[in-house]
């Protein structure tokens, strides 16, 4: 009797077993059959191409593109994450010179001695591409323990020192040596740099070479000859300043420094030629489009490194040491990059000038103390202190003050990272607007003209303070016109409100002086306000002409002048 039970017992064992192996197996069937139907449909119905065409097509886009294309379905974003991922890798532009042991090792000695990857190699890592004639740039301060563990890595994997012809002939002696500019090459800035030291690898000639820096890396970084150049890449993270001028306008904008010595000049010429070689346009002030766009790179309020302007990549932390103590790396909470700031100006000489406040020390890394520097005079009313004031003037002043790295991040990021002021943005738009459906105007060379980047800034910021004279916006309207000298000058019209009071015209008047309308004309801007169909005469007390009289007085006026 107990076989029987036994007997039964095991066959509805088996049979149980069976029946769910079974089940098992069409559930698996209907997934894999769904899996494809999916697949099949999402071909046909989002045309899109497997992913490796997809990663080619990609490549050939520029940032801004592949953003764009991102946004179109949930299959794009995937395409263009996946191709981010594999793309944006920090071993693309250290696999050349070091093994992937060493590339761990190397980025943890960049965490302790918070040294920084920029110049050429960072422009590549950003770019996508491969410039054959670059070097891996190190950008570290000059401290010597510091250097050391860099210099001394680099002996250990088969790169020796290379002197200049100028520098002694060991390491040691060599970095004790007195600075010399003349061995400097076209890439660098003399003004925060120490010295240049470059070490080869026999087997195949690759070069790395160690900047040291005075006081502080970023001060170095922006005092680059131009935009191009200014991305950097730290640690945990890779930041490029000038994305939309870099990489998708394909310009880089010279930031000429005054009092260059004419050795400085020629060799800043020699890099000019370098990029242009390389594929970049240069010129002296951003293209007229990217100074309207929103949150421009070079809008008039401050930036700071990681703003909404920039570009930046995380980067993958290493995950277990090999060496250097053996321990698990953490990527650190805080980026010291991103308490330096800076600030440009367009000048009415054309040209395109930067001023920096930086961090130039770390005083205590327990209690992560620093050192804040304001340098470049001229330095702007939001980025001043009381104690600030007295220093401006044109020789480049710098003063400090002591707090902890999170005070300065944090209040950098809350007092420069805002949304522009509504007024601003309107007079932006309109200009933006009015520019990119201006008529095409050619000389008799058949070359296009245009206003002065100049002077669309200067009327963004005179609109601004008019219509804040105003309770609502007031209609505008902006028209260009080409004078007998085939200059373009901008003309603006702006219609008061109904009943507009009498006394507030004073105030008007204020928001537009003789001075200001004179300045604007220089740089030919002309600003009419009507009333009705009357024009208010701003320098008088009282509406004088008709608007079928204003492009007499315009005309009037580009005669005398």
């Amino acid at each position: 009797m107990f076989f029987v039970i036994w007997s039964l017992i095991s066959l509805y064992s088996i049979f149980y077993t069976l029946r769910s192996f079974l089940l098992d197996l069409l559930k698996a069937r209907s997934q894999e059959a769904t899996t494809q139907l999916n697949t099949q449909s999402i071909r046909r119905f989002s045309g899109l191409l497997p992913l490796p065409t997809q990663n080619l097509i990609l490549r050939g886009l520029s940032p801004l593109d592949r953003h764009r294309y991102s946004l179109v379905c949930k299959q794009a974003h995937y395409a263009v994450t996946s191709f981010n991922q594999q793309a944006y890798r920090i071993e693309h532009i250290l696999s050349p010179y070091f093994s992937q042991k060493q590339i761990d090792i190397f980025r943890l000695i960049q965490l302790r001695t918070g040294t920084l990857i920029s110049g050429s190699a960072a422009l590549q890592f950003f770019d996508l591409s491969v410039f054959e004639d670059s070097d891996l740039d190190l950008y570290i301060l000059r401290d010597w323990d510091k250097v050391m563990q860099l210099a001394g890595f680099l002996v250990s994997v088969s790169y020796d020192f290379h002197a200049r012809p100028d520098q002694p002939r060991t390491f040691q002696d060599a970095y004790e040596a007195e600075r010399n500019f003349e061995g400097f090459e076209p890439e660098y800035s003399t003004k925060g740099i120490w010295d240049v030291y470059s070490f080869v690898r026999q087997s195949d000639s690759r070069k790395i070479q160690i900047i040291t820096c005075r006081k502080s890396i970023m001060h170095v970084i922006l005092e680059f000859h131009s935009t191009c150049v200014m991305n950097v890449i730290s640690y945990n993270h890779a930041y490029a300043l000038f994305p939309y001028t870099t990489f998708v306008d394909r310009r880089t904008v010279a930031l000429p420094r005054s009092r260059n010595s004419g050795f400085q000049r020629n060799v800043t010429a020699q890099a000019f030629k370098k990029y242009t070689d390389r594929g970049w346009r240069t010129s002296f002030v951003p293209s007229k489009a990217n100074i309207l766009r929103y949150k421009s790179e070079f809008r008039d309020t401050p930036r700071f490194v990681d703003d909404s302007s920039c570009w930046t990549i995380s980067l993958a932390p290493v995950q277990h040491a090999r060496s250097l103590g053996d321990f698990d790396v953490i990527s650190p909470p805080l980026d010291l990059l991103r308490a330096n700031s800076w600030y440009t100006i367009l000048t009415s000489a054309g040209q395109t000038q930067i001023g920096v406040k930086v961090v130039t020390a770390v005083l205590d890394v327990n209690n992560a103390a620093v050192e804040e520097s304001f340098t470049f005079p001229s330095v702007p009313h939001n980025l001043k202190t009381t104690y600030s004031a007295h220093l401006l003037g044109e020789n480049s002043e710098s003063f400090v003050t002591k707090r902890t790295i999170e005070d300065v991040i944090q209040h950098t990021h809350e007092k420069f990272e805002r949304e522009p002021d509504a007024i601003h943005e309107y007079a932006r738009e309109l200009v933006a607007q009015a520019f990119a459906s201006m008529p095409v105007f050619l000389n008799l060379e058949g070359k296009r003209l245009s206003p002065s980047a100049y002077s669309l800034g200067l009327l963004v910021r005179q609109l601004e303070i008019t219509f804040n004279m105003f309770r609502r916006d007031p209609p505008c309207s902006i028209t260009f016109r080409v004078d007998s000298t085939g200059h373009v000058w901008s003309y603006v019209v702006i219609r008061l409100p109904q009943n507009y009071p009498r006394p507030l015209l004073s105030a008007l008047r204020n928001s537009a002086d003789d001075f200001v309308l004179k300045h604007l004309m220089q740089h030919r801007v002309w600003i009419t306000f009507l009333d009705g169909t009357q024009e208010v005469d701003l320098w008088g007390a009282s509406i004088i002409r008709s608007a079928d009289s204003m492009a007499d007085s315009m005309a009037r006026y580009i005669i005398e002048s």
